[in-house]
């Protein structure tokens, strides 16, 4: 698996942590009565995410990618200069109570690359384009931060909520209440969430390989939207400047609240014989 994609998973993946839990932290559950205290809003959007089993998130990206911020991988594949990214996308279905994910993602701008990730059960299942079509199946590992290597806990939403939380305090998070506006059809809070860059650099530079090493934001702005009827998290704008990475936009949108989710594994056919 090649680290620009590892590096889109994780990261996607710590943003997605980020938008469930903002910041501050107090008992509450969401409820439709106004609100226009900004960290309340996302206080209870917080908590509100610990009733949910299971939720849809989308992850468009656009911007580019500077080509050395891949490290070995990107000199391997000769790439050189930024690599556009425009209609990079990663979307997923998440089963909390089952602990289980499936994400797929695209990048057709480079070198049309798709992969397929999925957890369930302590095991984990990839596949991308430049591989073959089969999944190559292992004991569930660290390479998304929402993972854990023992098997029947591939999911622990609850400790990454827990450590961003901590992180998110110490490190003096504020928001701002815009206003009230549509997100996915839905009435919402739009906020904007300082977060200090520090903090976004703790999280890349968390990640293994020697892509993530080279790697430092310079300047991120956040929008941050809630629904209002229910205060979960419906939808975050990120905008990260690094001169050593590139400018990158992430949108995430989180859809389909608690509905139906079907985590499988694939068939023994779909498997990569082991060796």
């Amino acid at each position: 698996m090649i680290s620009s994609r590892r590096l889109v998973f994780v990261f996607s993946a710590v943003l997605l942590a980020i938008a469930m839990v903002a910041c501050g932290s107090s008992s509450g559950t969401p409820t439709a009565v106004p609100v226009s205290d900004p960290n309340e809003i996302i206080t209870r959007s917080a908590n509100g995410m610990a009733a949910v089993q299971t939720v849809h998130f989308d992850v468009a990206i656009s911007g580019s990618l500077k080509a050395q911020a891949l490290g070995s991988s990107g000199s391997g594949l000769g790439l050189t200069g930024p690599i556009r990214l425009d209609g990079a996308t990663v979307s997923g279905d998440v089963d909390v109570q089952k602990r289980a994910f499936h994400l797929t993602a695209s990048m057709p701008t480079l070198m049309g690359l798709s992969a397929d990730l999925i957890l369930v059960d302590g095991y984990q299942y990839t596949k991308n384009s430049l591989a073959g079509d089969k999944y190559t199946k292992s004991k569930a590992s660290m390479l998304l931060p929402l993972a854990s290597s023992a098997p029947g806990a591939t999911l622990d939403i609850s400790g990454t909520v827990n450590s961003l939380k901590s992180s998110l305090d110490a490190a003096g998070v504020r928001a701002t209440l815009v206003g009230r506006e549509k997100a996915n059809g839905r009435d919402a809070y739009r906020l904007s969430v300082i977060i200090p860059k520090d903090l976004i650099n703790q999280q890349v530079g968390a990640l293994s390989g020697d892509a993530a090493g080279s790697i430092s934001i310079d300047t991120v702005t956040l929008d941050y939207w809630v629904y209002v009827d229910s205060l979960y998290p419906a939808k975050m704008v990120l905008k990260a400047n690094s001169a050593t990475a590139g400018n990158l936009t992430f949108t995430v949108t989180l859809t389909k609240y608690n509905e139906p989710v079907a985590v499988k594994v694939p068939a023994d056919s779909e498997i990569e014989a082991t060796q």
